[in-house]
């Protein structure tokens, strides 16, 4: 959708923080398909226990690199798409101690197959009988980020070919390591994405009752954006083997920092009963945005499409001169309201109105214009809201 000049989609998140104990890390999206915090708003309670401290440097270990002490923004800021949120940290800072890293998947040899169905303690012993164990996820994150904290090892924009992301997962697995030279973070390692599931020693501790679940970093699937991010993750049965799960190992002192994720809010949608209650918070950020699509707020709508992701959506429209209005989604981080886009509705013979279509990510406008009724879906993917064209019955 390109966004005109006068209505806008923008999406509404509070995302709270809190830094304390915890031990383990919740719901996993399945990876073919491509798949933080309590401390007020709609968010559950992330809690990222520190890291242990290590040495500052690391002595050349054949085959592994070295991952310097420093700070992991763990998880996607509420700003930056496409995100998971309910399963995702809004990018708050941990601190790290240095460990290694395996360059390569195991068996960690460029060329090879990657090997594949093992449990997680078949894997952990692997790592074990060279003098390695595996990583927790957020040494993983951090190998996958490199000193920029970047959201794809080789940088901020989702390149597909980099590592050959974007095909399925059974596809993926079968691939010989070092196959894309691009696929390397600012640390060194490489291929940890583009290929298979790596385990990490990590609980899933993103709000399942489930905690038998292990963590799974890297892989690729269809859905290629959203699951070569270093922040993805996926959980399963720490007993599951498969083809598409395979493994790498670290080395050193194990950082003990862990992800709880406390999933808040119930996915719904509501009307704001007087929706000027919103007009002190954004109209700076609208009004500019609208331009003369609309001079008064005429009504208000609260929307959480995906547990711990708050939106509100807000329609404007003229009262003198053309009938026209215009449709603003908003998210707000920290008390801060930003404009992702803007879309005018169109010449409003009667006030529009907005209702679910089907989940609570789907919505739909209706309205009457001059050429007759009409209706724009207006859906929620992964941290985007884009609103469709127009279509009539």
């Amino acid at each position: 959708m390109r966004p005109s000049a006068s209505v806008l989609a923008v999406c509404f998140v509070v995302l709270a923080v809190s830094l304390g104990g915890c031990s383990s890390c919740r719901r996993a999206p399945d990876p073919s398909s491509g798949s933080a915090s309590d401390s007020g708003g709609a968010q559950g309670a992330i809690v990222i226990r520190p890291a242990s401290a290590a040495g500052d440097s690391g002595a050349p270990r054949t085959g592994m690199t070295w991952v310097p002490p420093g700070t992991l923004r763990v998880g996607t800021p509420a700003d930056r798409v496409p995100r998971v949120a309910d399963e995702e940290p809004a990018g708050q800072p941990v601190e790290m101690g240095g460990f290694y890293i395996d360059l390569l998947p195991y068996p960690n040899e460029p060329g090879a197959i990657p090997t594949t169905n093992v449990t997680r303690d078949e894997a952990e012993q692997l790592c074990v009988a060279k003098g390695k164990r595996l990583c927790t996820e957020l040494e993983w994150e951090r190998s996958c980020k490199g000193p920029s904290n970047t959201s794809y090892e080789y940088g901020d924009a989702y390149r597909a070919a980099a590592c050959g992301t974007g095909v399925s997962s059974e596809e993926a697995a079968r691939r010989p390591s070092g196959e894309h030279a691009g696929c390397k973070s600012g640390f060194g390692p490489a291929d940890m994405h583009g290929g298979v599931w790596e385990w990490t020693d990590s609980s899933w501790g993103r709000g399942s009752k489930d905690k038998a679940l292990g963590v799974l970093r890297g892989g690729n699937a269809v859905a290629g954006e959203l699951v070569a991010r270093c922040a993805n993750a996926i959980g399963r049965p720490t007993g599951k083997k498969s083809p598409t799960m395979g493994l790498r190992c670290c080395a050193g002192a194990r950082n003990e920092g862990a992800v709880q994720l406390t999933v808040k809010g119930t996915p719904g949608f509501q009307t704001v009963g007087n929706p000027e209650e919103l007009h002190e918070a954004w109209e700076p950020v609208l009004r500019p945005a609208i331009g003369t699509a609309a001079n008064h707020f005429a009504k208000a709508w609260k929307w959480s499409p995906v547990a711990n992701e708050e939106l509100v959506m807000i329609l404007g429209c003229n009262t003198v001169g053309a009938p026209t209005c215009a449709l603003a989604v908003g998210r707000t981080f920290e008390g801060r309201a930003t404009l992702i886009s803007s879309e005018e509705v169109g010449q409003a013979m009667a006030l529009p109105d907005v209702a679910r279509i089907g989940d609570t990510r789907h919505l739909r406008i209706r309205g009457l214009d001059p050429a007759g009724t009409f209706g724009r879906d207006i859906t929620y993917v992964y941290g985007r809201v884009e609103i469709g064209r127009v279509s009539r019955p």
